[in-house]
C-alpha cells in the first residue's frame, strides 16, 4: 500500500528529502513558509521548498502559522507528516493528526537541539555530526530517534559543504525510515545530554580577538555565509569570509594587523589569524592582499577596538 504522506520544509537543505518522499511515497500536501522579500531588491521570492514542489507537480498550502490549523480538512486522512526545517514549532493537536510524526534533525541528538546545528558543531569542533529521524513531540527537538545517519566532519569543513552533505544524507535517512516503517521502534533520548544551539543574529559573527586563533578559525568556518564574520577597521564594518590560523610572529596587542610578506595577520589572544578572504563595508568581497595594497595604513592597525 502506498502511503499518504505530508511534507513540511522551507529551505534548500529540505529539498533534497522533499524529493525522495514524492519518488517513495503520495505525497498529498507540501506545507512551507510564505513567500517573503529577498535580495538587493527586496523582490517577493518563493521558498525553495515551494519551487521543488512545484516542479514535482505537488500542491502547496503557505499558511502564515500552523497554529489552529488541526482543523483543516487538507491534513486529515495521512499516514506521515514528514518535516524538516519548517521553521514554526508545530502542537501537540497537528503532530495528532497522522498516524506519525518525523522530523529530520540536522544533528545527533541529544546533542545540538535548536535552529543552528549545523553552525554548532563546526564551531565546537565537533569530529562528527549527522541527521536524526526523530519522533516528533511538543518540545524542542526532543522526541525519540528512530535512526540515525552520521557525518564525519574534517579540519576544514566550511558551512557550504556541511549543508550539501547534510541535505543529501536526510533523504538517505528518510529512506531507511521509509525501508523500515511501521516494523521500527524509536530509542528515548537522554535529556541530560542535551545541548541547545540558538537561532543567530549578526551580532554572533562579530569576531573577539582575545579568543584563539584555533577557535576563531572554526567560527569563520561556521558562521560563512550565515550570520557572517565580520569585525570593525578605522570606524567601519570588515566582513571576514575566509581565514587560516598562522604563525604568530612576535607579541601584539590583540587584534593588531601585522602585513608579512604581503600576508595579512592578526594577532589573537593565543596564535594568529591570516585574513584570506575580506569584504569592507560598501564594497565588494576580495582576497585580503588584494586589500592590503589598497590601505597603506593597514600594517599596525587595530581591529575589533571601535
Amino acid at each position: 500500500m502506498t502511503l499518504r504522506t505530508v511534507f513540511m520544509g522551507t529551505p534548500e537543505i529540505a529539498v533534497p528529502a522533499l524529493a525522495m518522499l514524492a519518488r517513495r511515497t503520495q505525497v498529498a500536501l507540501v506545507i512551507t513558509q510564505p513567500d517573503r522579500p529577498a535580495g538587493r531588491g527586496m523582490k517577493l521570492t518563493p521558498p525553495p521548498v515551494k519551487v521543488a514542489a512545484e516542479e514535482l507537480g505537488l500542491p502547496v498550502w503557505q499558511p502564515e502559522s500552523m497554529r489552529g490549523a488541526e482543523g483543516d480538512p487538507r491534513l486529515a486522512g495521512h499516514d506521515l507528516f514528514v518535516v524538516m526545517a519548517y521553521g514554526e514549532l508545530l502542537r501537540q493537536p497537528v503532530l495528532d493528526l497522522p498516524r506519525a510524526c518525523i522530523n529530520l534533525h540536522a544533528s545527533l541528538l541529544p546533542r545540538w537541539r535548536g535552529a543552528s546545528p549545523l553552525q554548532a558543531c563546526i564551531r565546537a569542533g565537533d569530529a562528527e555530526t549527522g541527521v536524526c529521524v526523530m519522533g516528533m513531540v511538543a518540545a524542542l527537538d526532543a522526541g525519540p530517534v528512530y535512526t540515525t545517519e552520521r557525518i564525519a566532519l574534517g579540519a576544514t569543513t566550511t558551512l557550504p559543504e556541511l549543508h550539501d552533505t547534510v541535505a543529501a544524507t536526510a533523504a538517505t535517512a528518510l529512506g531507511r525510515f521509509l525501508d523500515a516503517w511501521p516494523d521500527i521502534t524509536a530509542t528515548p533520548q537522554d535529556d541530560t545530554l542535551a545541548t541547545v544551539c540558538r537561532k543567530l543574529t549578526a551580532e554572533h559573527g562579530r569576531l573577539d580577538w582575545s579568543a584563539s586563533a584555533v577557535e576563531l578559525e572554526r567560527q569563520v568556518r561556521a558562521y560563512t555565509p550565515a550570520p557572517g564574520c565580520w569585525t570593525t577597521l578605522g570606524g567601519e564594518r570588515l566582513r571576514v569570509q575566509a581565514v587560516r590560523i598562522a604563525i604568530a610572529a612576535g607579541t601584539a596587542p590583540l587584534g593588531t594587523v601585522r602585513l608579512v610578506d604581503g600576508r595579512v595577520i592578526v594577532a589573537c589572544g593565543d596564535g594568529a589569524l591570516e585574513l584570506l578572504r575580506v569584504q569592507p563595508q560598501g564594497g565588494k568581497a576580495m582576497e585580503a592582499d588584494a586589500f592590503a595594497r589598497g590601505r597603506r595604513d593597514l600594517d599596525g592597525a587595530q581591529l575589533g577596538g571601535d
